[in-house]
């Protein structure tokens, strides 16, 4: 009971400690008028890859939890649905580059 326990604890702190940030990267770079093309084409890569990396860690972790702890079904259930929500904001960021590179890129 105290790993799952544990589990849904570090499930609530990877959302609380990941996705604020992310999002107030993304609306500052929204926000920014007077950033070239160049480094706005950066800023982006920098989003991509700081989700990517929490999407890999995730799954990573993910792995370790369902090889090594016999966790409830809903457990797992919910760090695959924790993970899966990360997907939505790579597609969102994906769009919002598309927007600004029509905008701003060459």
């Amino acid at each position: 009971m105290s790993n799952t326990i544990d589990v849904a604890l570090m499930l609530l702190q990877l959302v609380a400690l990941t996705i604020p940030p992310v999002v107030v990267l993304i609306q500052l770079l929204k926000q920014s008028e007077n950033l070239e093309w160049e480094f706005r084409k950066l800023s982006f890569g920098l989003v991509f890859s700081s989700v990517a990396l929490l999407i890999g860690g995730a799954l990573a972790i993910l792995l370790y939890f369902i090889t090594s702890l016999a966790l409830p079904t809903s457990v797992v259930g919910a760090l695959v649905l924790v993970i899966a929500g990360l997907l939505p904001l790579v597609l969102f960021v994906g769009v919002l580059y598309h927007e600004h590179r029509q905008e701003y890129g060459p």
